[in-house]
């Protein structure tokens, strides 16, 4: 019976562990018991009731299962992570909800409608928002946690200087940051019809906007992830002018592609621009090369906020 209750409760142990543990650890389990035993009863014969003592010192099966098994105290996101992920997931759920709410209240305003219309509208896209912010920041800690990415010195001699002015990154900035992707992106999925023609001639074409929809979420999510990074940071460090590089490089490529093999802009736009000034063909050429120009100030762009980002974190 003693030989029973053992052999179950180191069954209850082993069984939580990978096959190639189960074994050695059963074996070391038995003498370790063995010995406990034969402390305990001092030469006497065990019984069933030393057994149960003993078992109870060793503690329930699982735990004594995490202690054998290397992963077994791991979580998706444990210490030393879970204070500063709980930080910027708040942070990042408040941009995300305020970014969605003014979205919609423009898109309210552009394309008036019935109210529970309008209210369906703006909760569904917050829940989808707040769904896709949750996910963005549990990944990307976890992804830290996974790889065990130092976010703190604790190290004396490695603690960094305290920053100057211009390399500090305030919270404010990454949100209005993160709020601006936002805003992009509803109206620019919700409502590409806004940027048109007194007529209503278009700029842009809805058709090939939301039928190439993962570009425009990826190049929000990119400018998201660069923002969230500063939030880790709270000053303009080598990872920020990383993540930036990064971001802004993938933003970049995919802006060229994107431009490059899907018809963004409405021709007719253009060709109508151009009929408004038939004796200036200067003018007129100008529009027709806008999406051009358009890429150009772009790229200018993302390689001011990589400069900059370089320059602050350089300073000293």
């Amino acid at each position: 019976m003693e030989n029973d209750l053992m052999e179950r409760y180191i069954y209850a142990v082993t069984r939580r562990l990978g096959p190639k543990q189960r074994q050695d650890v059963a074996q070391e389990l038995r003498g370790l018991i063995e010995d406990m035993l034969s402390e305990r009863c001092a030469g006497a014969k065990p019984t069933e009731r030393d057994l149960r003592v003993v078992l109870t010192e060793l503690g329930p099966p699982g735990e004594l299962a995490r202690k054998y098994d290397p992963a077994g105290d791991r979580a998706l996101i444990g210490p030393p992570y879970f204070g500063l992920y709980k930080r910027v997931l708040e942070t990042v759920l408040v941009c995300m909800a305020v970014g969605m709410t003014l979205a919609h209240g423009i898109l309210a305003l552009l394309e008036p409608g019935t109210w529970y219309l309008l209210v369906g509208r703006w909760l569904s896209g917050l829940a989808a928002g707040l769904v896709g912010a949750f996910a963005f920041v549990t990944a990307l800690f976890a992804f830290f946690s996974w790889r065990g990415v130092a976010l703190e010195q604790y190290n004396f001699d490695d603690l960094p200087p305290v920053p100057k002015k211009r390399q500090t990154a305030p919270v404010w900035e990454s949100m209005a940051g993160i709020g601006f992707c936002v805003v992009f992106l509803v109206i620019f999925l919700g409502c590409p019809q806004i940027f048109a023609m007194p007529d209503g001639t278009p700029l842009l074409s809805a058709a090939a906007i939301r039928g190439t929809w993962p570009v425009p979420v990826l190049l929000a999510a990119l400018g998201i992830g660069r923002e969230t990074v500063k939030l880790l940071e709270r000053r303009y460090s080598r990872r920020v002018f990383l993540a930036a590089l990064l971001a802004d490089g993938l933003s970049a490529a995919l802006m060229i592609w994107w431009l490059e093999a899907f018809p963004v802009f409405n021709p007719a736009f253009f060709e109508k621009i151009a009929g408004l000034f038939p004796e200036d063909p200067g003018f007129s050429s100008f529009f027709v090369k806008f999406p051009m120009f358009f890429l150009a100030v772009f790229l200018f762009a993302l390689a001011l906020d990589v400069l900059d980002a370089f320059l602050r974190s350089r300073e000293v």
